[in-house]
Order: structure tokens, then sequence, then C-alpha cells
């Protein structure tokens, strides 16, 4: 099983991973509403299990 990523730097305008991937946001973030790595974390796990492709499901297209 692979390891997780973990965030482990996180600014108004992107993160980085703890095996040195950064990535840039969709948008930039105010200063006011840049999350705590904490938080941030759990809304990166959110979004790698429903995007990320680590189990068996079929993916359907309905076009």
């Amino acid at each position: 099983m692979a390891k997780k990523p973990r965030v482990i730097r996180l600014t108004k305008t992107e993160f980085e991973l703890d095996d040195g991937r950064v990535y840039q946001h969709a948008i930039e973030l105010e200063p006011d509403e840049v999350p705590t790595i904490e938080e941030f974390q759990g809304y990166y796990d959110h979004w790698l299990s429903l995007l990320g492709n680590n189990d068996d499901r079929t993916i359907v297209n309905h076009h």
C-alpha cells in the first residue's frame, strides 16, 4: 500500500507535499482564507479519495 501524501507547506498560492511535489491552487486564496496545514490535509485527503485511482471502481462515461 502506498504511503498517503502529507501536506508540509501551504501558502495562498500553492501547497507542497512531503515527496517534494508542489501544486498551485486552482484560485489564489485570500490571506484570511488560508486554512491550517491540518485543515488543508483533510481537504486534500477527501479530494484524493474522490479523484484518485486507488481502487477497483469502474468509471462510467454517460456521454
